[in-house]
């Protein structure tokens, strides 16, 4: 017979439950959220990666390791042109452009594009909410150089080096940022498992600040992943590989994405994946499939990426891998 005290305890812990709001992860990104300069780098705009809730760090299959950590590129040893475009609506485009190539002794090269564009807006001010009759626009962009190398078949590193310009009106920013990024891979089940520190760099100075805020600086886009892959499922030409990531940016909105991803015979997959901690509660989803073009193999992909406002932003993603390559 179990012990009434037991019994008394339990009862007393289930009710007081029912008053005490409790959570499974910290709140930090509603709670301590700032604002950084060039934050468009920090979002997935590959379909691979946007299908997956953007827990691609680790991904070598699909996704762009330019993009999301450079020592994928060897790691995949992913060769090509590479191209994305995520439409945020309202006259606003988001495109990244790689061109990478594999050299001697398992050395990659990468050269990289991301840029972001608002096209003309009308310019408003607190006096003139109508409009002043002028026009301006927001131009974001990034150009990088990058190596990946593989060490041996199981270690793979690889860095990038990027110079940023962001101009919004007689507003300008500019910085250098930096990418580290690595990839381990194990025999158990695929595993592969990935660290990478992005868009490291200095604060950024904001020119053409009003008179008293010339020492304006910005926060840098910086983050720190840890992300893992592997193969939970497997079956003929099918299977299914789950992915997970944590991310802490420098403005301390941390937070957590979740993939799975199914696969046929790496001719055509489809995925879905979540992140917990962000503003977005939709569902991440992604499909894509492999092909030909004129001889050369090609892969293109869609992505569907959620919004704060119940909503989805569409991407559309490219791979095309010369024949010469």
């Amino acid at each position: 017979m179990v012990n009434r005290k037991y019994i008394v305890s339990i009862v007393l812990l289930l009710a007081s439950s029912m008053l005490v709001r409790g959570q499974l992860l910290p709140t930090y990104g509603e709670e301590r959220a700032g604002l950084s300069a060039f934050t468009f780098l920090k979002l997935p705009i590959d379909p691979a990666s946007v299908g997956v809730g953007g827990a691609s760090l680790a991904m070598t299959e699909h996704s762009f390791g330019a993009l999301v950590n450079p020592a994928l590129v060897s790691g995949g040893n992913q060769q090509g042109f590479f191209t994305s475009n995520r439409a945020l609506g309202g006259g606003i485009s988001h495109d990244f452009i790689a061109l990478t190539k594999a050299r001697a002794n398992g050395q990659h090269i990468a050269l990289t594009l991301n840029s972001l564009s608002t096209g003309s807006i009308l310019e408003r001010t607190v006096w003139q909410p109508e409009g002043t009759g002028a026009t301006t626009a927001a131009t974001l962009t990034s150009v990088g150089l990058g190596i990946s190398q593989a060490f041996s078949e199981y270690f793979h590193a690889g860095m990038q080096l990027k110079y940023g310009l962001e101009q919004l009106g007689v507003y300008r920013a500019h910085n250098v940022y930096l990418d580290l990024g690595f990839l381990y891979k194990l025999d158990i089940a695929d595993l592969q498992f990935a660290a990478a520190l992005t868009n490291f760099g200095p604060n950024t100075p904001i020119s053409n600040l009003p008179v008293g805020d010339e020492s304006a600086l910005a926060a840098t886009p910086q983050m720190f992943s840890m992300g893992l892959q592997w193969t939970a499922w497997e079956s003929g030409n099918q299977k299914l590989t789950p992915s997970f990531q944590l991310n802490h940016p420098t403005d301390n909105a941390e937070y957590y994405a979740a993939g799975l991803k199914y696969q046929w015979r790496s001719y055509y997959w489809t995925s879905v994946g979540y992140q917990v901690g962000s503003q977005k509660s939709l569902p991440w989803m992604g499909f894509g499939m492999k092909g030909q073009i004129s001889g050369w193999p090609m892969e293109w992909g869609v992505g569907a990426i959620p919004t704060p406002y119940g909503t989805y932003q569409g991407t559309l993603g490219l791979k095309l891998q010369p024949l010469s390559w």
